[in-house]
Formats: C-alpha cells, structure tokens, sequence
C-alpha cells in the first residue's frame, strides 16, 4: 500500500475525484510525515498545521461540491525565497529582517488559485548561494535518505 504522503499528485487528483481519498486525510498523513522526519532532516520552515488543513478542509468542500480546481487540494512545499502572504521570507540568512510579505509571489499565488493546498516553505542557504547549504539562519538540511549528506545548495 502507498503511504498517502508519498501519493504522486496526478493519482491523488484521481482518487479525490473518486472520493477514494480526500485533501483532509492527505493533509494529515503529510503534517504526521512532517513531525516525524522535520527533526532529522531539518528542511522545513513557516509551517503552520492548522492553516494547512484549513486549505485542506476548504478544498474537500470544492471536491464534494463539484468545483474542484486543477490542483486541488494536492499539498505543496515552496522555497522559503517565494514570498506569501503574511510569512516573512528570510532567504536563508540571519540578518535579513522578519518582515511578513505583503503579498503572495507570482508561483505561490497560481498554486492557491489551481486549489493546492500549501502545507510548509522549504530552507535554504543564504541567499540561496552556497553550495554547501550551510544558512545563517536555519540548522543544515539532511538528504531524508543518508542523513550524514545534505541535499547541497539550495535544494
């Protein structure tokens, strides 16, 4: 059996579709993956659970209503460097001020109006600039399948 976090996007659009699974079952599946992996992998940041399945609530209500969007209430992550409305984007470094963004960036506003549901923002390096994933601001990120490596720069 797959585990619901690992679901490719286009089989959970199908199975919501098919009300085999939906976006709020999905949602707790990801935030239990996330509890349990974040402290390892340290990839995360700006998650905000009860926002998450809000989305996730919101788009089961579009699915059951027959207004489903193209990806909705599939789960996302952006890179902390995509601006959303009311999370501060550090940009991986320590001296950047904690200022919430006023608005959501271009990709973070077409992933909300498609129906995805955005679950966390993703670290980065400083910047975004070095290679070494190193960040001022974040602990260093693990490879969630060697965890003696980093997934390198700004991955």
């Amino acid at each position: 059996m797959t585990l619901l976090h690992a679901i490719p996007a286009t089989e959970l659009l199908r199975a919501y579709a098919q009300r085999r699974l939906s976006p709020v079952e999905v949602m707790h599946a990801v935030l239990d993956r996330i509890e349990h992996s974040e402290p390892r992998i340290a990839a995360t940041w700006a998650l905000d659970a009860d926002a998450a399945l809000t989305m996730a609530h919101e788009s089961e209500t579009r699915w059951r209503n027959g207004d489903a969007r193209e990806l909705e209430g599939v789960p996302v992550t952006l890179k902390e460097n995509i601006a959303t409305e009311g999370t501060p984007v550090p940009l991986g470094c320590a001296a950047t001020p904690l200022v919430p963004a006023l608005a959501d960036a271009p990709p973070a506003a077409r992933l909300r109006e498609a129906g995805a549901v955005l679950v966390c923002k993703t670290t980065m390096p400083d910047w975004g600039m070095l290679s070494s994933g190193l960040s001022s601001f974040h602990k260093l990120s693990r490879n969630p399948w060697d965890l003696t490596k980093t997934p390198g720069g700004s991955s």
